[in-house]
């Protein structure tokens, strides 16, 4: 951790991934904060991969200092409590249609949570999770998502959600919102 805090600092690193183990049990999230604490202070974006096989921790990684993402958290959606507190708390969701019904976190891309996220007001970021795995693409994603219903203008908020909290400096933020504007 200290060498990706020294590259933050030279701006080489804008943002970093947290897994915690169990990922389907609660979990003891002590040095998880300890670790969170140290990289919001140095300025880092946090994604931290959540209820993607059960509904649990999400309360846990809410509570987490500098949290802007949550990797899956699919099952928030099937929880009308973990879904107001995701709503709340204002993270932008990473969501990989494709994933979440290959690994069995969704039974079907029509029983995904996505649409409950967005009228949640939840920001979602389309994302492949892992393509070649999962034999994918953004552009799949977003064509399955288009398929549930989600219309140019949302798949467009997708995209300017993405960008928002992506983990790149405020200049390329700045340059790939004008491609989009």
């Amino acid at each position: 951790m200290t060498n990706t805090i020294a590259w933050a600092e030279v701006g080489l690193i804008f943002g970093a991934d947290l897994f915690n183990q169990p990922y389907d049990s609660e979990a003891d999230w002590t040095k998880a904060y300890q670790m969170a604490e140290r990289l919001a202070n140095a300025g880092l974006g946090m994604t931290v991969h959540v209820a993607e096989t059960a509904p649990v921790n999400i309360k846990s990684v809410l509570n987490m200092p500098g949290i802007t993402r949550l990797g899956h958290a699919t099952h928030a959606g099937y929880h009308p409590h973990l879904l107001e507190l995701v709503a709340k708390s204002g993270v932008t969701i990473e969501c990989s249609l494709s994933c979440n019904v290959i690994l069995g976190a969704s039974p079907s891309y029509e029983e995904h949570p996505i649409r409950k996220f967005v009228d949640a007001g939840i920001p979602i970021a389309l994302c492949t999770d892992d393509p070649v795995q999962m034999s994918t693409t953004i552009g799949r994603e977003y064509a399955i998502a288009h398929q549930l219903g989600f219309s140019l203008d949302e798949l467009r908020q997708f995209t300017r959600n993405s960008i928002e909290v992506a983990f790149i400096s405020s200049d390329q933020r700045s340059l790939l919102f004008d491609t989009i504007a």
